[in-house]
């Protein structure tokens, strides 16, 4: 069995990226239903003691407080345990983690035409005090396969706004793609010759938390999923829950309300947090550096984004900065 979690991090803010990550987990199992699936991810969320900390799986919101960013023994020292030792564990980075190029490559021209993001191309992060951590998961039946992340730049933010999308639109269409993307590396191995329409050979699902307030996801599917005609199965005020037809065959997605409640959709959500927050760094650095006097950091949401605009309005002035290039248009 295939199974594809997402989430998001920074869909709110007025500053700084969007993040989605999706992560790829085999499992030793035919048809499974949700019931079935905690006790195969027991390993992953059972919480593990790395030098000296206490890391465990669960929804970002819950791991990390902004105020102990710079506190290794806090929640930014656990979100990059988590996200090097997954990294290590599917294969992604061996001793070193290359931040963009390994995890968000497909952003890599956006980000790096983004001064304030441009610092993330030199991150290259050690893996190796992560071994611990892929030690203890490996010893239960759900295998990471793959990890991926897409780093939104406000550019490209208000670009799709400007299309005619609003930012749910723009949410679904960036995980929908990560999704596919994954599913088109793994449901079928790579080195087989295998006609488009041959049915995969194991049961592929996916999970997701709710993008926002949105109850439909149909039109979202079928248009990146070359125009198929999805089933949906339920659309109730907790789950929106879909077939979709894939290669001959079809697979299941899940749009579920408190989702990250489920350890893969943590673990992506742990994932799309330390990205953004890294990404956030290079922003505060960025404006810090041009600052005549110390500058706050702000992590962009929007009533500190707006003072840290007016802070740093003669900033942009000289650096001749086009606001849509910095600020979110919704």
């Amino acid at each position: 069995m295939i199974l594809i979690a997402t989430d998001e991090a920074g869909y709110g803010p007025k500053l700084g990226p969007l993040v989605v990550s999706a992560s790829a987990w085999k499992l030793p199992l035919g048809e499974a239903s949700p019931g079935d699936l905690p006790e195969a991810f027991a390993a992953v969320a059972k919480p593990v003691t790395v030098s000296g900390r206490r890391i465990v799986v669960n929804d970002s919101k819950a791991v990390f407080q902004p105020q102990s960013v710079t506190k290794k023994s806090g929640g930014y020292g656990k979100l990059e345990c988590v996200t090097l030792a997954g990294a290590r564990w599917c294969g992604l980075a061996d001793a070193r983690l290359d931040l963009v190029d390994d995890l968000a490559a497909h952003d890599r021209d956006s980000i790096g035409a983004t001064p304030w993001l441009a610092r993330l191309l030199e991150q290259a992060i050690d893996t190796e005090s992560a071994n611990p951590l892929v030690t203890a998961w490996q010893s239960g039946p759900a295998q990471l396969a793959g990890m991926k992340t897409r780093v939104i730049t406000a550019a490209a933010f208000n670009r799709s706004c400007r299309g005619g999308a609003n930012k749910s639109d723009l949410l679904s269409q960036t995980t929908l793609e990560l999704v596919k993307s994954l599913l088109d590396e793994l449901a079928i191995a790579p080195d087989q010759q295998v006609p488009d329409q041959q049915v995969p050979d194991e049961q592929v699902t996916v999970y997701c938390d709710r993008h926002g307030g949105r109850r439909y996801y149909a039109g979202p599917l079928q248009a990146v999923f070359d125009g198929t005609l999805v089933r949906v199965i339920a659309e109730s005020k907790d789950e929106s829950y879909y077939a979709v037809p894939y290669r001959g065959g079809e697979f299941t997605i899940r749009f579920t309300v408190k989702g990250d409640s489920f350890t893969p959709v943590a673990f992506s959500s742990m994932v799309a947090k330390y990205v953004r927050e890294k990404a956030m760094e290079s922003f505060n650095a960025y404006f810090a550096e041009l600052a005549p006097q110390p500058l706050r950091p702000t992590a962009g949401y929007p009533v500190d984004a707006d003072r840290f605009l007016k802070d740093i309005e003669a900033i942009v002035r000289e650096q001749n900065i086009d606001l849509a290039t910095l600020v979110r248009s919704r």
